[in-house]
């Protein structure tokens, strides 16, 4: 993998190439739309947003937040036993509805907004 270096002549105009899935493209074209500005002044326009805001991207949880293993869900399913969840509860819309979101290498439990992966 090749690592981003810095830009060498910070008044020109470089690209940035980034791979998503369709899904995400739609729904980031749709948001441009509906704020009625190109989807390269949107992505700008977001990127500026996160950096002005400082707050980081979200650490992982304690390990007793992780998302549960394959073998954990089975011995639960046959003991009865109830898992909790990636924001430490039982019931959350994270396991009824599945709602996780990646975004490059990071996963995140959109209904709870944390990360968990």
């Amino acid at each position: 993998m090749n690592r981003a270096k810095p830009a060498k002549y910070p008044t020109r105009l470089y690209n940035i190439g980034l791979r998503i899935t369709g899904k995400e493209k739609n729904r980031i074209l749709k948001a441009a739309k509906k704020e009625g500005i190109s989807l390269s002044s949107y992505i700008k326009y977001c990127i500026y947003a996160e950096m002005k805001r400082k707050e980081g991207i979200p650490q992982l949880g304690k390990s007793h937040y992780a998302l549960p293993t394959v073998q954990e869900q089975v011995r639960a399913y046959l003991t009865g036993d109830r898992l909790a969840q990636p924001c430490g509860e039982f019931e959350c819309d994270y396991s009824l509805n599945n709602s996780v979101v990646e975004v490059g290498e990071l996963t995140f439990c959109e209904s709870c907004n944390i990360r968990i992966g």
